[in-house]
């Protein structure tokens, strides 16, 4: 299925494709595609970390127990089967076929019809509105096709490159989880923004 997004930011082509194993890609535009991460993607995923180890650690607990290629073979082999409405579902971020990053769906609740979203970058593909365009993907899908009624980003209180991406999509915030955040011995604010299936058009 072929769909057209438009918002006051952005249009883009979002392509559905279902690759074999049942494996989703999300074809965003002509150099973004979003497809479910895989094992054969282990190697690449750890070099990307482990070259981004210090950017990436400023904001996410995980890179310090990333420390070799069987602890990313780890990771990925807890996600097989996993859809919108599991603990996680996660996508490859390919900006001209070169792995730049994840973006998933967590925190799926199958009653209450939600799930939150969240993604990271590595440092040499900021600034080009890739998340952004892969966010608008990611939600599309889980409005369109998943059957979610509410999506939530959180970012802390001080990561204004992650908060520009909610905000830029005309996400609602609706407050602040206090101290929700404990990073390398301190505890971060949370910002919450949510949009709900009736917000998207």
């Amino acid at each position: 299925m072929i769909l057209i997004i438009e918002n006051d930011f952005l249009r883009i082509l979002i392509l559905y494709i279902n690759i074999g194993s049942n494996l989703l890609t999300l074809k965003v535009d002509y150099e973004i595609t979003l497809k479910e991460l895989e094992i054969e993607t282990a190697e690449r995923l750890f070099n990307l970390i482990d070259a981004n180890r210090e950017y990436l650690r400023e904001w996410l607990s995980w890179v310090d127990n990333t420390t070799t290629i069987d602890d990313t073979i780890l990771y990925i082999q807890t996600l097989y089967n996993q859809d919108v409405f599991s603990d996680r579902y996660v996508f490859e971020v390919r900006y001209n076929n070169e792995l730049a990053g994840l973006i998933d769906y967590h925190k799926g609740d199958s009653v209450n019809l939600k799930a939150e979203i969240g993604y990271w970058l590595a440092e040499n593909f900021q600034g080009k509105g890739i998340m952004t365009k892969s966010c608008v993907a990611l939600i599309d899908y889980g409005f369109k096709k998943a059957g979610l009624n509410r999506i939530t980003i959180k970012c802390a209180a001080d990561n204004k490159k992650s908060q520009a991406i909610p905000i830029k999509l005309n996400f609602k915030l609706e407050g602040i989880e206090r101290e929700g955040q404990y990073l390398y011995g301190r505890f971060h604010d949370l910002l919450v923004f949510s949009k709900l299936k009736n917000d998207w058009k």
